[in-house]
């Protein structure tokens, strides 16, 4: 909320955290396209990314939405995950990939993260073998 009153480039809250920005208990799929969408015409961030645990993500900026289904796995601990696919994302972004991509990257990067016990985060391996999942499912 904080980096918000600033303005920022990129956030990525969880459901939760957008349902209390949005002043709801909850919220489904549209609502949280919608309310994402109103947050960045206010100028408040130029991207935002809604992770949704294991359904996936959702990447809202003025004119573009992307969502992309996480891949089932086994999950073993879900610590680091969000920070993974942030990490995900920066880095790609940071390679010069497109939003769409650099969505992919996040959610293979922070799925993978699931994969670890406890603290240990995504594995480069699991990150590759997770990201061939996400793009031979086709997605918008």
């Amino acid at each position: 909320e904080l980096a918000m009153k600033e303005g920022s480039y990129l956030v990525k809250p969880n459901i939760g955290e957008l349902s209390v920005l949005a002043g709801r208990d909850e919220m489904d799929i549209i609502e949280i396209e919608l309310v994402a969408k109103e947050i960045v015409s206010k100028g408040k961030c130029e991207i935002m990314v809604v992770s949704m645990g294991n359904t996936g993500a959702m990447l809202i900026t003025k004119n573009e939405v992307y969502k992309v289904a996480a891949p089932i796995v086994k999950k073993k601990s879900t610590v680091g995950a969000g920070d993974s696919m942030v990490a995900g994302i920066v880095l790609s972004l940071s390679r010069g990939n497109s939003l769409k991509e650099s969505l992919e990257f996040g959610v293979a990067c922070g799925t993978a993260a699931t994969m670890n016990m406890g603290t240990e985060l995504c594995k480069y391996e699991d990150v590759k073998k997770l990201l061939n999942l996400i793009r031979a499912v086709p997605s918008n």
